[in-house]
């Protein structure tokens, strides 16, 4: 899968802000969205007590699909 900074830029979707406007909240319990990287491409999900950083893309579908 791409990263979502490079799809974005090559289909002119908006995913990255897309899942910014999710950071703070909680999708199909306990995957509460706490950061997005700079550029886009990293997530960092807190899962029960474990921060876990896994790539936007997989964060987006979880999240926003």
């Amino acid at each position: 899968m791409l990263n979502l900074s490079v799809s974005d830029k090559y289909d002119g979707s908006n995913k990255v802000e897309e899942l910014r406007a999710e950071i703070g909240n909680d999708h199909h319990g306990d995957n509460w969205l706490m950061s997005v990287s700079k550029d886009g491409n990293r997530s960092i999900v807190l899962r029960g007590k474990k921060k876990v950083s896994e790539p936007s893309w997989l964060t987006w579908n979880r999240m926003c699909s």
